[in-house]
This record gives structure tokens, sequence and C-alpha cells, in this order.
């Protein structure tokens, strides 16, 4: 199964990648998934990304980057109506800054891009919407994550990897909000009770998730048997505290050539 097979997606989506431990390998996955469609596609990051990580799909399609929405807006519209085959792919950035030794390119602001939404400007959104500096967790400052108000999915990463680490920078980036939130002490190690508080805390990864859009939890590094039964036991952990938020959790691995393991979903009642 790919990742938008398990997502179910529409034939519009506007989705947007929250949390850590692989997030971006699961952005790159899911945008290769949806290249083949042929349909207009934007992608962006409303926080920051480094160039390498938005350098295959520049080569695949067209860069756009700029500081007036008008202008980029502008540019959009006018390269899709050119209707190209095989030419549908967009990259959007703000600019390019230097970030010790390693250029990172800047994202756009969250309400430009539920501008274009509206005006019916592409059939699928990829927005990076927070960072995670390479940690397999990771907890929101207060003016974290940057969801646009539009997104229809939300895919919220954790890194199994977590389960048994130390809460401490290195391992938990916000390492001091994350005990906030779950009610641990700096030192302790990591279990299934705690991630399952950040997962459902409402300050903790689906944070700013805008009220009508599917929450689906993605728990990524799933590699083995024993990966899998210990992200099986933390999906009904989260299940039994938030049976409501979560529309479905995915199990699986970016970096495998089978990305996902297993998927299980909400049952509605009635």
């Amino acid at each position: 199964m790919k990742i938008r097979e398990a997502l179910e997606l529409k034939e519009r989506a506007f989705i947007s990648l929250v949390g850590a431990g692989g997030k971006s390998s699961i952005f790159r996955v899911l945008v290769e998934e949806l290249l083949p469609e042929n349909k207009r596609m934007i992608i962006t990051t409303t926080t920051r990304m480094f160039a390498w990580q938005l350098d295959p799909f520049v080569k695949k399609g067209k860069l756009i980057e700029g500081h007036k929405e008008e202008l980029i807006r502008e540019s959009i519209e006018k390269y899709f109506s050119l209707e190209k085959k095989g030419e549908r792919l967009i990259v959007v950035v703000g600019g390019r800054e230097n970030n010790q030794g390693e250029e990172k390119l800047s994202g756009l602001a969250p309400d430009w891009l539920d501008h274009w939404w509206k005006r019916n400007m592409t059939d699928y959104f990829l927005v990076e919407a927070d960072g995670a500096a390479g940690r397999p967790i990771k907890a929101p400052a207060s003016y974290e994550p940057a969801v646009p108000l539009s997104t229809t999915n939300l895919i919220g990463v954790i890194g199994i990897e977590a389960i048994g680490l130390s809460l401490e920078e290195n391992n938990v980036f916000r390492s001091p909000i994350f005990a906030q939130l779950t009610g641990m002490k700096l030192g302790e190690k990591l279990d299934l009770e705690h991630l399952s508080r950040f997962i459902c805390h409402p300050g903790g990864l689906f944070k700013g998730a805008p009220p009508d859009c599917f929450c689906h939890l993605f728990i990524n590094k799933v590699e083995r048997g024993k990966d899998l039964k210990i992200a099986e036991e933390l999906a009904f952990e989260v299940l039994k505290l938030c049976p409501q938020r979560i529309t479905e959790i995915i199990m699986g691995a970016a970096n495998q050539p089978e990305v996902v393991r297993e998927v299980i979903k909400k049952v509605n009642s009635g």
C-alpha cells in the first residue's frame, strides 16, 4: 500500500505535515507517489527547509520564489495555464538564506496558501509546516506549527525509535515543552504512555489542526517485526486516549521499498 492510498485522498487535497522522525522523507515519498497523476501540485513550506530537501522536486518542475504574494500567484497561474504535459509541479518558496554553511529556503505565510486554495489554483498542496532539527520527536513552541487553515489532511509524524530514549534535547526537540505537556521529568525514559499523551494533548503533535481536517498519525521507522509490535501497542494506547481526534494510524518506514506496513482506521459508530 502507498501512503496516498492509506490517506484515501480525494481529487483535491491540502496536505500538511508536522512532527519529527522522518517527516521530510514521508513528504518526499508522497510527492513522488502523486507525480504520475499529472495533476496541478504545489509544494512548499511554512517554516524553513534545507535547499537539498527540495532540489529533487525543482528538477522535475518549476521553482518560484519571492516575497510578494500577488507576483507569486500570477506566476503560478500563468505556469499552470500552459497545460504542458508532465510539467504540473511547482515548488514555491519565499527566499534563500545561509544557515551555518548550508542553504535554507524560507517558507510562505499560511494565509497566502489558504487564499490560493480558495481560488482553486492547485489540485494538491503539500506543505511542510514544522521543523524538527533531525530529532525523532518534537514538541511545538507557542508559535508552532504553522498549519494553514485550509488543510484537509494533517499528517503528524513520530519516529518509533523515540521509545526508550531519555528526555533530553539531543533526543526530543524542545524537550522542556514536551516535559510540560506529558508530566515527565527531564532525563526520564520515554515510554508508550508518554508518547500517547503527547500525541493526544491539545498542545502536542496535532496542535493547531483545523477543526474539519483529517488527522493522520504516521509512526515512522517501523522496519522490523519488533518495531511493528511496539507501534501497534502505541497505536492502541492513542486510540484509547483520544479516539475521536485521530482519523487513522499508519505504521511504516519511509526509507523502505514498502513504505506502509499496517493501517489502523477509526471505526465510526452508527
